[in-house]
């Protein structure tokens, strides 16, 4: 093993530079363990943070029903009725031969073009009865017919 030592000074100022030396040394490698392990713990927890964020975000999804009347035009009314309107002229006749039945009601503006809209009444009881409760409905069917 070589040591250079410095002629210009003392052999305690050459002894007291190399302990120094040694010492800066050992505080420099005690830091870096230090922040090694520090680092090692993050990743640790980051690691384990992501696995439990992956583990809640790959349970399945239940998929939503999707209802009959979805490929049409459509909005529940204030008093739950069920408004189903055509997209289109296909949608219009189907609307009308398929889902139109006896209690609902047909509404349709007399205009080229308007769409044709059942409101659907799933109780079954007649019109008559509930048509008092149907104005905000049946607005809101005209409307969508226009």
């Amino acid at each position: 093993m070589l040591v250079d030592v410095d002629l210009g000074l003392s052999a305690y100022a050459n002894a007291k530079k190399y302990y120094d030396n040694k010492r800066s040394a050992e505080k420099k490698e005690h830091k870096t363990i230090e922040a090694a392990d520090k680092a090692m713990k993050s990743a640790e927890k980051k690691t384990h943070k992501t696995l439990k964020e992956v583990q809640t975000v790959t349970t399945i999804q239940k998929a939503r029903k999707v209802y009959w009347f979805e490929k049409f035009l459509w909005f529940i009314t204030s008093e739950n009725y069920l408004v189903i309107a055509g997209r289109d002229q296909q949608q219009n006749e189907m609307i009308v031969k398929r889902y139109f039945r006896a209690g609902d009601i047909y509404v349709h503006a007399d205009l080229h073009g308007a769409t044709s809209c059942i409101i659907k009444n799933p109780s079954g009881k007649a019109w008559a009865v509930l048509f008092h409760l149907l104005a905000n409905t049946l607005d809101g069917s005209l409307s969508l017919s226009l």
